[in-house]
């Protein structure tokens, strides 16, 4: 068994701890860095949309004049 520590997504740190569960019952987290926003986030979306990667990609392509029909391919 392999265990893999869970990273903040807007820090990239690892000193996160367990939040609660989500209405889903998906595991929340919380990133303890003083220097991060400290926000609660999921390791696993069923969303794919709620992913911070997803969301920047449709940013940027919003930014660059694309479509709503160009981001449903992503």
């Amino acid at each position: 068994m392999v265990l893999l520590p869970v990273k903040c997504p807007v820090c990239n740190g690892i000193d996160v701890t367990k939040h609660g569960n989500t209405s889903n019952v998906k595991q929340r987290f919380i990133c303890k860095d003083r220097a991060c926003e400290g926000k609660t986030f999921v390791q696993d979306y069923s969303e794919k949309g709620r992913v911070p990667e997803t969301k920047q990609q449709i940013i940027e392509m919003t930014l660059n004049g694309s479509s709503t029909r160009d981001t449903y391919g992503y």
